[in-house]
């Protein structure tokens, strides 16, 4: 008779409790910081919260907070197009650019090390309080429900008067002082992004590119044919990294509107505003998936 061993179903079964014992923080932080929160911000669009001294009291009122969002705020939906038309554009040069210094940062020069660090340095810096000072002091400007105005770390001086001479119509010349102001906080928020690619950049195998030189295959053809079609796995969370980011940013006048209704006690038209911009990013980001699906190649494909 020929005894089977059991020391590989023991071994799978050791691995999967270590698994379950590496995510359970996760578990635990998004039951806690993100199911039951939303659970309640759901619960409170559906009521009206008053603030007595017994605590917080609270009466359901349906779906009129709903039917207010869209049929009467006045700011909501012109927000939140304005949101949807401005992250894009970002998206695309925050991971244009994410991708660019990633492949510089990948080759050897002198100096590199402190390269990588400059550029990762403000993700150090946004996890902190300085940020929080940052957007309260520096990045919000506009005070209010009405006055949205977006807030820049650094602005360029005023190139209105400039570019008017030049004969450029106004909107024109809006779109590039924006864009000029917005240089240094779209370099401010490409940490994250460059740190990802350059992860994968660096796990692509050396073999590729050797055997890719011995076909005489140029610098243009490597990056096209090698390292972009290996890195767009990374490149896809790269971009729902930054939509999110986008959508949540100090500057974004749909949370500063969310953020105002709460800071006035409205703590129910806030939720409200949370639970739709919540669904929002959601489906656009499942849009994302979908389209990504063709021009995404994984390493078993």
């Amino acid at each position: 008779m020929i005894m089977k061993s059991n020391k590989g179903g023991g071994l799978e079964k050791q691995k999967a409790r270590w698994a379950w014992l590496f995510i359970a923080p996760w578990i635990v932080g998004i039951t806690v910081f993100f199911a039951v929160p939303m659970a309640q911000s759901v619960i409170y669009s559906f009521c009206n919260l008053t603030v007595s001294g017994n605590g917080f009291k609270t009466d359901f009122t349906g779906l009129s907070n709903y039917s207010y969002l869209f049929t009467k705020d006045t700011f909501f939906l012109q927000y939140l197009t304005g949101s949807v038309a401005s992250v894009f554009p970002r998206v695309v040069m925050i991971t244009a650019f994410s991708l660019l210094i990633a492949v510089v940062l990948k080759e050897r020069f002198i100096g590199r090390s402190l390269a990588r660090t400059v550029f990762f340095f403000p993700v150090i810096i946004a996890s902190g309080v300085i940020i929080s000072i940052l957007q309260d002091k520096v990045m919000m400007s506009g005070s209010g429900v009405t006055d949205m105005s977006p807030g820049y770390m650094f602005k360029a001086p005023d190139l209105v008067a400039v570019f008017s001479e030049l004969g450029l119509p106004e909107a024109v010349t809006k779109s590039i002082t924006d864009i000029i102001n917005s240089m240094f906080d779209l370099t401010w928020q490409s940490g994250v992004q460059i740190l990802l690619l350059l992860s994968a950049i660096n796990n692509i195998p050396s073999s590729f590119y050797e055997a890719a030189v011995m076909d005489g295959a140029t610098a243009w053809e490597k990056f096209w044919k090698i390292t972009f079609p290996t890195v767009t796995p990374t490149l896809l969370v790269s971009v729902i990294y930054t939509v999110i980011d986008g959508f949540t940013d100090y500057d974004n006048k749909v949370m500063q509107l969310l953020r105002s209704y709460y800071t006035n006690n409205n703590y129910t038209y806030s939720a409200t505003i949370g639970v739709i911009y919540f669904f929002c990013i959601l489906f656009i980001i499942g849009l994302i998936q979908l389209v990504s699906k063709r021009f995404v190649v994984y390493s078993g494909n």
